[in-house]
């Protein structure tokens, strides 16, 4: 009896372990290692693992990450071998604010960024003028006045004398304010009677009464931007999803494979893209920009029933695509203010350059309160544009207020100027401070606006940080650079003709690259499918030109992206675009 145990124990063990080796050969069969990368400065994102030499790609996963012996000996001869030569290789980066509907605008239209020179705006207009289709609406802009030698503010009639036959609608470089010209208010039925909603403003002749072409704030949004013949000439068109995907290849080319996007518009765009043949290498995580009065209970819920409608269709669609989140639509964009520039941003003491001067704000406490409630309600977390220290006060009220602020990632943008007593809220309520560092290095207005006293809790980065806050990083594109190096650049030096500005709130490299990698991945929640290079997520991956080594040098503003991988896939090759170009 006990020899037969002992057989029937051996025989056991036998099979087992045969079943097991079968299992470690069709393991290693499936394990087939598509794409390596070799001898490079890995910078994670991952603070379990924070550097690595190498990592090993398959479908579409990273399947380790190590030192060059270990990933070396997982190469096969079908295995795509990258040797970086040293050069530092970060996860793909996410863009944490920018508007990628917008910018089809500036795509299809004008883009005046940059020109400092009036005449030479018009030039630009004629040209692009002549060369678009009947009918076609001229549109685009980031005019900057501040950057003129003469700072009014343009006016319809100097559109008009360049283009009188057909709509031109030109944004400013902090898309707050638009400028057009006469056909464009008339078509939208703006005349010398039309009032300005709650919260914006019309521009108008002080001796005629009539409107001189530029429209701030909710003015611009509700009377131009969300109006249905805008919107309809802009984002229907055939052009418009070729276009983005324009946009989408320059952001690969920048390292970029992710993005939260925020626009006023989501029924065009984004929902033909759900039923596209042509995927976008990009990961979108979208906000929707509405009005007050499109937020309302029950509109909430339309709009919840909207985003699971939606988000399945992608879902579905993601299932056969089979590399990770493409599409979600995810929380709701308000604003309480508009811009410093401007002296459109709300402010707890009057502006310095304007001592008796100050202005409310667009959305007022009580109403705050009941939008972040419902929309909370709705399963959806917001986001609010708060650039002056009384809006920022005002936003993190309402988010307190609600009784889910702790559930969700509510999130408050921009923050150019927060009070003292605001500096640990963030991390308290659980509010997410989504910054965009060009901004706070490009402007020059900043200092005469703000004063030397408030200047020490201007873009206060750092100061966030270290009490707890989780932050985002992004752009604001089109309003500023849609290159992460410049970002980076900035937030890591703060420096402005050759001096550190406003303080020393700046991020160290690591701190800089967590805020636009992980850290935006996580409040979307995508947190463990993308965002650092680590076993099982999304091989999402860049390339630089070189290798970062601390101290950093000030010229890394000025790097490029050698490749960009999405998904294991390469999407972006600079020395294959050469090549092409030479061609």
């Amino acid at each position: 009896m006990k020899n037969k145990s002992w057989l029937s124990l051996s025989l056991s063990l036998s099979l087992s372990l045969s079943l097991c080796l079968m299992s470690v050969a069709t393991h290693a069969q499936e394990s087939q290692v598509d794409v390596i990368v070799i001898n490079a400065d890995i910078r994670t994102s991952n603070p379990a693992q924070p550097k690595a030499q190498a990592f090993a790609v398959n479908k579409g996963k990273f399947m380790a990450v190590g030192n060059n012996a270990f990933i070396k000996n997982m190469a096969t001869q079908k295995t795509k071998i990258i040797d970086a030569k040293g050069k530092t290789v970060l996860p793909g980066l996410t863009d944490a604010h920018t508007h990628l509907l917008g910018g089809i605008e500036l795509w299809q239209g004008v883009d005046l960024f940059g020109i400092k020179d009036r005449k030479q705006w018009f030039k630009i207009i004629a040209k692009r003028d002549k060369e678009l289709a009947k009918g076609t609406w001229l549109v685009g802009g980031r005019w900057d006045v501040s950057d003129l030698d003469d700072p009014s503010m343009p006016t319809r009639q100097e559109l008009d004398a360049i283009v009188p036959d057909r709509p031109v609608v030109l944004q400013d470089i902090d898309y707050h304010t638009v400028w057009l010209n006469t056909k464009a208010m008339q078509l939208l039925g703006i005349d010398k009677d039309t009032q300005a909603p709650q919260g914006g403003e019309i521009i108008k002749d002080s001796t005629t009464g009539e409107p001189t072409g530029i429209f701030k704030e909710t003015a611009a949004n509700q009377l131009v931007l969300s109006h249905p013949l805008y919107t309809a000439a802009i984002l229907s068109g055939n052009d418009a999803i070729p276009t983005l995907h324009q946009i989408v290849a320059h952001f690969n080319s920048l390292g970029i494979t992710s993005v939260h996007d925020m626009w006023a518009e989501l029924a065009t765009v984004y929902t033909t893209l759900a039923d596209s043949q042509k995927q976008l290498p990009m990961r979108i995580h979208f906000g929707l920009m509405v009005a007050d009065d499109q937020a309302n209970l029950i509109q909430l819920q339309r709009y919840a029933k909207q985003r699971d409608e939606l988000n399945q269709r992608f879902i579905e669609r993601e299932k056969q695509w089979q590399n990770g989140p493409k599409f979600r639509f995810g929380y709701m964009k308000y604003f309480v203010d508009g811009t410093l520039m401007s002296y459109t941003a709300a402010l707890n003491k009057p502006y310095s350059d304007r001592q008796h001067f100050n202005i409310d704000p667009i959305t007022s406490q009580i109403k705050l309160n009941e939008l972040v409630k419902n929309t909370n309600e709705v399963g959806f977390p917001v986001a609010i544009h708060a650039i002056g220290d009384k809006s920022v006060d005002i936003a993190l009220n309402a988010i307190e207020s609600t009784s889910k602020h702790l559930q969700m990632a509510n999130r408050i943008e921009h923050i150019e100027v927060i009070s003292k007593v605001a500096t640990s809220r963030f991390a308290e309520l659980g509010v997410v401070a989504s910054m965009q560092p060009d901004h706070a290095i490009a402007g020059n207005y900043q200092e005469s606006r703000l004063g030397a006293d408030r200047l020490p809790y201007s873009y206060a980065w750092k100061t966030l940080l270290s009490y707890g806050a989780s932050m985002v990083l992004g752009s604001d594109w089109p309003t500023a650079p849609e290159n992460p190096m410049i970002q980076l650049s900035d937030v890591i030096f703060r420096e402005y003709n050759g001096k550190t500005r406003y303080s020393d709130d700046a991020l160290s490299l690591d701190e800089a690259l967590y805020a636009y990698t992980q850290a935006p991945a996580n409040i979307a929640g995508w947190g463990n499918e993308i965002g650092s290079i680590s076993v099982g997520k999304w091989a999402d991956f860049l390339i630089l030109q070189d290798t970062l080594k601390l101290p950093l040098n000030k010229n890394i503003r000025d790097w490029k992206v050698i490749q960009t991988w999405f998904a294991g896939q390469k999407v972006f090759d600079r020395q294959l675009k050469l090549n092409n170009t030479e061609k």
